[in-house]
């Protein structure tokens, strides 16, 4: 009787997929839309209006001419433009962050703001089968910029030799082979290698065609321009945020990896500073797949740049702490475990 009231409590908990995180953002996560308008005063350039295909961003044109003064003061971010025509790049929610980017309305800069040589690089990175890559943004400082490389190479290196793929990963073509209690959680949805796997990108601060990438890799926060910064991005172009090359350390590097490379929990936690880049792919074609799930969440994994604007956003919640939300169906798994384990107990008692 004893066994049984066991094995009630174990399956009431939740077992965590075993696809690793980063391999299941890759396969499973939608990039978030960003929003760009080009604002103009009388027609628009036909040049500015091309946006290419495959990139997670919506697009439309505002001309003031043809606008009420009510339908204006509705334009968030309009008051930064001096000049016109100019571009407003609006974040997604992710981002925890509604004001907008603005650019010039050149077609250079428009080129700039929907890809890049670096996002190029990037992209090509993740679908070939890194786990994560590592941007490292160098600052004015050389001798700092070397100081965080060394330090990054180094913890990669013992990261790659220490951290494996969780058991029970099983691959698309093995899935009639394994038998029929199987969880589709734990099956890989594209054939790109399955490994342990970092990569460095090394970036200035002063390149000229990453200027508008780089605003949008920072989330468009200050940072000292001597200080070089470390930004882990993952799956579909997805980033908890950068980090500070003078105060990184190889435990966080270390903590960061084992959480990336290590099996997909469905825990969601609170504070969550993750957001995602505008990057130029046809995941679909690439995954070889259609399959999308936005189910889970990434918790705080790393103090970034952005940390503050999720502490404005929860100034009642302590650091570290966790946030339940009480879903209809938490509700009713919650109820059904407290009837199991209470009905067990009063079997037990009469027996």
């Amino acid at each position: 009787m004893k066994r049984r009231f066991l094995l009630l409590c174990i399956a009431t908990q939740a077992i965590a997929c075993q696809v690793p995180v980063f391999r299941y953002a890759l396969e499973r996560w939608e990039a978030d839309t960003f929003r760009l308008q080009l604002i103009t005063r009388g027609d628009p350039p036909s040049d500015l209006q091309t946006i290419p295909e495959y990139l997670n961003l919506e697009f439309e044109t505002l001309d003031l001419d043809t606008l009420t003064p009510v339908q204006q003061l509705s334009i968030v971010g309009l008051e930064k433009i001096s000049e016109y025509p100019s571009f407003l790049l609006h974040p997604p929610d992710s981002w925890k962050n509604p004001e907008p980017l603005v650019f010039q309305g050149t077609s250079s800069a428009l080129q700039s703001i929907t890809d890049s040589p670096l996002r190029q690089r990037i992209k090509t990175d993740l679908l070939s089968g890194h786990s994560t890559v590592w941007v490292l943004v160098e600052g004015t400082d050389q001798e700092a910029n070397e100081a965080t490389y060394q330090q990054l190479q180094e913890t990669l290196k013992i990261a790659q030799e220490k951290i494996s793929i969780p058991d029970g990963v099983i691959q698309a073509d093995q899935v009639g082979k394994v038998g029929d209690n199987i969880s589709l959680d734990d099956v890989l949805r594209s054939t790109i290698p399955l490994r342990i796997s970092f990569k460095i990108e090394r970036v200035l601060r002063s390149n000229i065609k990453e200027q508008s990438f780089l605003r949008i890799l920072t989330a468009n926060r200050y940072s000292p321009p001597e200080e070089p910064l470390v930004v882990p991005i993952f799956g579909r172009g997805r980033t908890p945020g950068p980090l500070l090359g003078s105060s990184i350390t190889p435990e966080d590097i270390i903590n960061a990896c084992e959480y990336l490379c290590g099996a997909c929990s469905c825990q969601v936690k609170s504070g969550n500073p993750g957001y995602d880049l505008l990057l130029l792919a046809n995941w679909r074609k690439n995954l070889q797949n259609g399959l999308v799930v936005i189910d889970k969440e990434l918790p705080v994994i790393l103090p970034t740049l952005n940390t503050e604007i999720v502490a404005e956003s929860n100034d009642s919640v302590a650091p570290n702490s966790f946030i339940i939300e009480f879903t209809p169906t938490l509700v009713m798994g919650t109820i059904l475990g407290l009837g199991l384990v209470i009905g067990t107990i009063v079997i037990l008692k009469k027996s």
